[in-house]
């Protein structure tokens, strides 16, 4: 499932776009917290993807996926990428607060290690899980030195579960893709995210009305539009391709544990903007960049980690790409 183009861009490469997309929404989501309410912003957020690649597929040269095996797969991812994970988010955030929500959905690539070992038998080396505590507590870190209020009592628990179940279901369709790759099963790049962004963004629509009231949307405020389309066009569309490609060609924990990054990048972002932050959160995005790289040296792979066959859609049959 590697478009002939981003199978040759190194995945580090791809990680780091993701990353980058990933880091900026954070900015880019509060913006439009002034304008709409969780539900809207989520939804359209997925919308504005889906709606900008079917226009962009002839161009890209994908196509619709007809066979319902893909569809399959494709709710599959939707439903976890998408849907869960967005929404667990969006509510999280709202009645556990932003620090637990951003702590819970972080512990995403423990679960998808987990799932791997289970589906595709993939080994966990003691150097990879020292990366992957390591790469978390620096999130711990990162997050805590910027306390904010949380809920409490029924609602709390219900924000802790929701995200919990986000994060699952964000490793869990990580876990999917990888698995289709393993197993060679060809789809289309383009077409097959499409079809994932559109079962995600139907099934996002309770969500749409259950989270905050729709009618108090400022709907010509020029600065929501812009937020809103940089959402959907970067953090979803650009980082969820590079993100399915990548995962084609690494191993799940390796690739879920640059997850761990976006707020490394926020705070960067935040740096380059003049905020400069305490001491404690350079810290902590220090043992966060240290966690990731711990989990990508050479020695923390295990010796069964080799590159697998993955589909360029202008090619007859699979072939192999390096890891790189």
């Amino acid at each position: 499932m590697t478009d002939s183009f981003l199978g040759r861009v190194p995945v580090p490469i791809l990680l780091g776009i993701t990353m980058f997309f990933w880091g900026a929404a954070f900015n880019a989501t509060d913006i439009a917290f002034d304008y709409a309410p969780a539900g809207i912003i989520t939804f359209l957020r997925a919308a504005i993807a889906t709606v900008l690649l079917l226009a962009l597929m002839p161009v890209l040269g994908g196509s619709i996926p007809r066979s319902r095996q893909v569809w399959f797969f494709a709710l599959l991812v939707g439903a976890g990428s998408t849907t869960l994970s967005l929404a667990g988010l969006g509510l999280g955030t709202q009645y556990a607060g932003p620090a637990i929500a951003s702590v819970l959905l972080n512990s995403a690539p423990f679960f998808a290690v987990l799932f791997a070992r289970v589906s595709l038998h993939e080994r966990i080396m003691l150097l990879r899980a020292v990366g992957l505590v390591v790469g978390f507590v620096g999130v711990v870190i990162i997050v805590l030195s910027n306390p904010t209020e949380t809920g409490s009592g029924g609602e709390f628990v219900f924000g802790v579960v929701a995200v919990m179940v986000g994060a699952v279901g964000y490793a869990a369709s990580s876990v999917v893709v990888r698995w289709m790759s393993v197993r060679d099963i060809q789809v289309d790049l383009w077409g097959f995210t499409w079809a994932q962004f559109l079962c995600g963004t139907v099934l996002l629509i309770p969500f749409l009305f259950l989270s905050g009231d729709p009618s108090t949307t400022q709907w010509g405020e020029p600065g929501f539009w812009i937020s809103m389309a940089f959402l959907g066009l970067g953090p979803q569309l650009v980082a969820y391709v590079c993100f399915f490609v990548a995962l084609a060609r690494w191993p799940s924990g390796r690739v879920m544990a640059w997850s761990f990054l976006p707020p490394v990048v926020a705070g960067v972002i935040e740096i380059l903007r003049g905020n400069i932050p305490g001491a404690v959160t350079l810290i902590g995005m220090a043992v966060t960049v240290a966690g990731v790289a711990i989990v990508n040296h050479p020695k923390a792979e295990a010796p069964d980690d080799h590159p697998v066959a993955t589909l360029d859609p202008d090619a007859e049959h699979a072939v192999e790409h390096p890891d790189s």
